[in-house]
């Protein structure tokens, strides 16, 4: 937290009098297209260092200290940077690899003073194409790495072998993977908001539960995560009842929630979905649901919707407050690629931290536009701003630490 606190001031320092200075933010490049690297001297061992502005006299008689990471790279020929690793050649991830890279650049342009400069690693959607993209970062200075950002590729990463330096993986991996040391993982993932969901609901009192499900892969997800945390927390689950668009559903749909009492309904649906089977749910029972319920705040769209609590990021829900205003917007942008682009700051901003501190303890906190995240067991894990549809419109109810909301500490 010290460490954090250090860097905040720094910051925040630098923000306020960066009007009165001609300070540079640090350049965004891109790699050039992946090669088979010609045969090189291995680089040495990067050994712990002095802090980077620490400069240490010789002194008769005593051995040096060894050299900093950045003094090796730079020693070496290289120059050390901060890479992005993201499938922008893919035909399928291409666009949302797009929105990542925008907001992380946006962070990155907001640096100042600059910590490391950007360098972007684009490749395709091939694991070995990414796992050869990593190496080439290394071997070109990376003194950290933001990605991969597909399941497959982050599991591929940590059975690699490769992870030399502090990694912040944009996904999870596949199953119960064992985590590289320099592995962390942070990613926008709707099981994680679901159990969120859970915590909140049990810790406002309520005990029993129905959930209400869309039949689709994704929903059904939710829908089993929150059921195992619901469980988990010692809550009572009454009736699971599912749903497809079709309307000849919904009246059965409504006669399983009407006999299944319970204290809240969790429903599991995207937006579209969540607007058809609202009418038909009991309107005096507390209904709780993730982001996934909210597709913007167009007029009159979300009025079935009134009444029901989800959590999503405060760069949705408080765009105006002044701290998640300090990064620009993208234009043209769907709610998906939105919190894309969110991921893609808050990426960079856990990596400028992490540059400055490499080895980062559990309990860490920053305070995103996603969320206010927190590091435990190699994870970075968001707890998000909640809100509640009134009259049409998702209202934020509360948000962590608002003062200091976007700001690392």
């Amino acid at each position: 937290m010290q460490r954090f606190a250090t860097f905040l001031i720094i910051l925040f320092a630098a923000f306020n009098s960066g009007c009165a200075t001609s300070t540079k933010p640090a350049p965004v490049t891109e790699a050039r297209p992946i090669a088979a690297p010609a045969p090189s001297a291995p680089m040495p061992a990067m050994p712990a260092a002095l802090p980077e502005n620490q400069t240490a006299k010789a002194t008769p008689l005593i051995a040096p200290p060894p050299p900093t990471a950045v003094a090796i790279l730079q020693s070496s020929g290289l120059k050390a940077h901060i890479a992005l690793l993201l499938p922008l050649k893919s035909a399928s991830f291409g666009p949302a690899a797009k929105a990542v890279r925008q907001g992380a650049v946006a962070a990155s342009i907001m640096q100042i003073p600059a910590v490391l400069p950007l360098q972007v690693y684009p490749t395709g959607d091939q694991v070995e194409d990414i796992v050869s993209a990593y190496q080439q970062a290394l071997q070109a200075g990376a003194k950290i790495v933001i990605g991969p950002l597909t399941r497959n590729a982050v599991t591929a990463l940590a059975k690699s072998g490769l992870v030399e330096v502090p990694t912040l993986a944009l996904n999870y991996p596949e199953g119960e993977e064992v985590l590289p040391e320099n592995l962390y993982l942070f990613g926008l993932t709707a099981e994680g908001e679901a159990r969120q969901a859970a915590r909140r609901a049990f810790n406002d009192g309520w005990r029993t539960a129905l959930t209400v499900t869309a039949n689709t892969p994704l929903a059904k997800r939710v829908q089993l995560a929150f059921s195992d945390a619901w469980r988990g927390l010692g809550g009572k689950l009454v009736a699971q009842a599912s749903f497809s668009p079709e309307q000849t559903q919904f009246p059965a749909l409504h006669d399983t929630v009407i006999k299944h009492r319970a204290d809240i309904i969790f429903l599991a649906a995207d937006a579209e979905r969540a607007r058809m089977v609202r009418p038909y749910l009991d309107p005096n029972t507390p209904t709780y649901a993730t982001s996934m319920v909210f597709g913007g705040n167009q007029i009159g769209r979300n009025v079935d919707l009134n009444g029901v609590l989800f959590a999503d990021m405060p760069w949705l829900l408080v765009p105006d407050h002044p701290a998640v205003m300090v990064y620009p917007r993208a234009e043209n942008f769907s709610i998906e690629q939105e919190r894309l682009y969110a991921l893609g700051i808050d990426a960079f901003r856990i990596a400028t931290v992490m540059a400055q501190n490499p080895r980062l303890g559990d309990g860490s906190m920053l305070d995103g536009v996603t969320g206010q995240i927190s590091l435990a067991n190699h994870q970075f894990q968001r707890e998000m701003a909640v809100a509640q549809f009134r009259e049409g419109t998702a209202v934020a109810t509360e948000f962590a630490n608002p003062k200091n909301l976007g700001d690392p500490q």
